[in-house]
C-alpha cells in the first residue's frame, strides 16, 4: 500500500468514519436496549458494521460537510487561508504576513502577490492569487510524515465539519433511540425485569440529542479551521522554491 493510501486511510477514519459512529451510536444503543443483557449491544453494533451502515453514514457526512462549506466560509468572510494572507485581515501580524508573501512569490512560479493598495483596488484579483498559492500549499504538504501539525489540523477540521454535516441526522437518531429506549425501560419495568440497559440508553441518547443541538455549529467548526491555515502557511517558512531544489539535487548528486 502507499504512502499516501495509508494517508487516505486514516483520514478516512479519524474524519469521516468517527463523526458516522457517534451518529449512530444513540440508534445502537436503543436497539441493545431490548435485549436482556449488555450482550445485546456487540450483536447490534457488528450488525450495523457488517452491513456497512457507518461506512454509508460517513459518506454521506462527508458529502453534506462539503456541500455547505461554502455557506460556512461565507459567514466567516471568506476561506480561512485566504484570509490571512490578505493585508485587510489582522490575524497574523503585519511582519509574518509579509515574510509569507515573500516566501510564496519565490514558491509559486510567476507569482506576484498584490500590495496593500493594490489589494484594495481589484479585491477579487487578489483573493484568486491567495486561492492559488493556497492550492500551492496543499499539494506540496500532502506527506503527513513531514508535516504532521498540518494533517492532524486537517484532520479535526474534517471531523468537526463532517460532524456539523450529519447534524440533522444525529438530532433525529438520537430522539428516535431517546424514545426507543423509554418504551424499552416501560416494558421490562412492568416484566419485571431491571431497566439497567435502557435507562443507561435513555440517558446517553438524551446527552447525545443536547450535544447535537447546542454544541455543534460553526462556531466550533471555526477554531479548527483556522487553526489549519495557520498551520499550512507555516510551512512557508519550511518549503523550498523549485530552483532551490533542483540546486541541491545538483548538489548532492
Amino acid at each position: 500500500m502507499s504512502a499516501l493510501s495509508l494517508i487516505a486511510d486514516e483520514y478516512e477514519l479519524r474524519a469521516r468514519l468517527r463523526p458516522a459512529l457517534l451518529v449512530s451510536l444513540p440508534l445502537a444503543l436503543a436497539a441493545a436496549s431490548w435485549y436482556s443483557d449488555f450482550r445485546g449491544l456487540r450483536v447490534v453494533l457488528g450488525f450495523a458494521v457488517y452491513c456497512g451502515f457507518t461506512g454509508l453514514l460517513a459518506q454521506l457526512g462527508r458529502d453534506q460537510g462539503k456541500k455547505k462549506e461554502p455557506w460556512l466560509f461565507a459567514q466567516w468572510g471568506g476561506t480561512p487561508t485566504t484570509q490571512l494572507l490578505c493585508h485587510r485581515d489582522s490575524h497574523l501580524d503585519a511582519a509574518t504576513k509579509e515574510r509569507y508573501h515573500r516566501a510564496l512569490e519565490k514558491l509559486v512560479p510567476d507569482m506576484h502577490l498584490p500590495s496593500r493598495e493594490a489589494e484594495a483596488g481589484n479585491r477579487d484579483d487578489g483573493d484568486a492569487k491567495y486561492d492559488s498559492c493556497v492550492k500551492y500549499l496543499r499539494e506540496k504538504t500532502r506527506d503527513s510524515k513531514a508535516f504532521p501539525l498540518v494533517f492532524a489540523e486537517n484532520v479535526n477540521y474534517g471531523f468537526r465539519r463532517n460532524l456539523w454535516g450529519m447534524k440533522p441526522a444525529g438530532i433525529a437518531l438520537s430522539a428516535v433511540a431517546l424514545a426507543g429506549s423509554c418504551i424499552a425501560a416501560v416494558i421490562k419495568s412492568k416484566d419485571g425485569a431491571p431497566p439497567l440497559l435502557p435507562m443507561l440508553a435513555s440517558f446517553l441518547s438524551g446527552l447525545m440529542l443536547v450535544w447535537w443541538i447546542v454544541r455543534i455549529n460553526p462556531g466550533w467548526i471555526r477554531i479548527p479551521a483556522f487553526a489549519y491555515a495557520e498551520r499550512l502557511l507555516a510551512t512557508c517558512d519550511v518549503l523550498r522554491a523549485p530552483d532551490a531544489e533542483a540546486k541541491q539535487r545538483i548538489i548532492t548528486t
